[in-house]
């Protein structure tokens, strides 16, 4: 059987991201001592997190464009420009239930269709799911859904096997996928809501024939089950897998083709141009301005030997760490307690701590990706540093 470019891509992607997950997890553990990209670094809602602290938060100091924070701008980029490109041929829960669904027929499962009422349907909840984390993340209270998601819990299945509500829902995920079509994507996803509504307004469209009489045989293996469009073009909740275009009417006349614009695109066209868009401005924008920490890492004195203790709020609460000060030195830092989110944490933690008993000063950058994190660790350590300068 000859796969399709769309299936092409998504094996792709999904197995470099699993290629660099599992360097991670080497990194972490420390055998051994480079990493590729961190969970922080593929985090697709890093911009949203980073503008919300640009605009709320006092101490936030701009570094730079980092990993999370490109990659959020290459998915805003083409969504505007090419739709949800992203969410049918990168990203890997879109992979993962496509594969389940792919499955299913094979298992010959009976398919089921989401019931749609009269003035509701139930792709509309992602779009309150969107307000929803966007309110809670504006008030501080991210951590309350961020161990739901199932793009945490799936890159954390290559950091050790963790039995955690993430995981719950991305096994549900994955066993209703194998009679529903991309349940996910069309429901519950703020992120396929976010480029939902920049494809609407977008230049770029699918457009019916002129001659077409609309019987949709061309859209009978849409993964989003686009069965019936209203109008000439097809809804914003399309992935852009470009299979009503590929497939032959059976009418002989001319069925869906992709415009940007006024001008007509092949998918061979639109495929590299979307690539080209997501890739160069992962890769390039964190090179474009990026700067590191001008502050003079001056060693801290005075120091009384001890054991002292500080408490940072983090992204998930509160972060109480234990300094030990020997000789007059940052001898040792220790997490005693938090609830940070796995595969954010361990490399804050452990990178943080020997750069800072390095330097002996905490006046050190963040962790790109896990910048609250990263904030309330340093945070918690400068509490306890200032006991050991006050002798207490």
């Amino acid at each position: 059987m000859r796969l399709k470019n769309r299936s092409i891509v998504q094996i792709a992607i999904t197995v470099a991201v699993i290629a660099i997950m599992m360097v991670y997890y080497l990194y972490i553990n420390e055998y051994i001592d480079f990493k590729l990209l961190s969970i922080g670094d593929v985090n697709p809602y890093g911009g949203w997190s980073a503008l919300k602290s640009a605009l709320t938060d006092v101490s936030y100091r701009y570094r730079g464009i980092s990993n999370s924070i490109a990659l959020t701008i290459a998915i805003t980029i083409s969504a505007f420009l090419m739709g949800r490109f992203f969410c049918g041929y990168i990203c890997p829960i879109g992979a993962l239930q496509d594969f389940f669904k792919h499955i299913g027929n094979k298992l010959h499962i009976r398919e089921k269709k989401l019931k749609t009422w009269k003035y509701f349907s139930p792709e509309m909840i992602k779009y309150f799911i969107l307000v929803l984390v966007i309110v809670l993340s504006i008030l501080g209270l991210g951590n309350i859904v961020s161990p739901y998601s199932p793009w945490v819990a799936y890159l954390n299945l290559f950091l050790g096997f963790n039995i955690k509500i993430g995981f719950a829902v991305l096994m549900s995920i994955s066993v209703v996928s194998l009679f529903v079509r991309r349940i996910f994507c069309r429901v519950f996803c703020p992120l396929g809501a976010f480029q939902a509504l920049l494809s609407a307004i977008g230049p770029s469209r699918l457009e019916r024939g002129q001659n077409c009489n609309g019987c949709t045989h061309c859209l009978k293996n849409c993964p989003v089950h686009i069965d019936r469009p209203k109008g000439n073009e097809i809804s914003p909740e399309c992935i852009r897998c470009m299979e009503c275009v590929n497939t032959n009417c059976i009418k002989g006349t001319e069925g869906y083709s992709l415009k940007f614009g006024n001008k007509r695109m092949n998918n061979k066209s639109y495929v590299n141009a979307a690539l080209v868009i997501v890739i160069a401005v992962f890769i390039l924008f964190p090179l474009i301005g990026s700067r590191a920490s001008n502050e003079a890492f001056v060693q801290i004195e005075g120091l009384k030997d001890g054991l002292y203790t500080g408490t940072g709020i983090g992204f998930g609460g509160s972060i109480n760490v234990e300094v030990l000060i020997e000789d007059s030195r940052i001898k040792d830092i220790n997490v005693l307690s938090h609830s940070e989110t796995t595969g954010y944490y361990e490399e804050v933690f452990r990178t943080l701590s020997k750069e800072i008993v390095e330097k002996q000063n905490p006046n050190i950058d963040a962790i790109s990706g896990a910048t609250t994190t990263s904030r309330g660790f340093l945070n918690a350590v400068k509490r306890g540093i200032s006991q050991a300068l006050e002798g207490k």
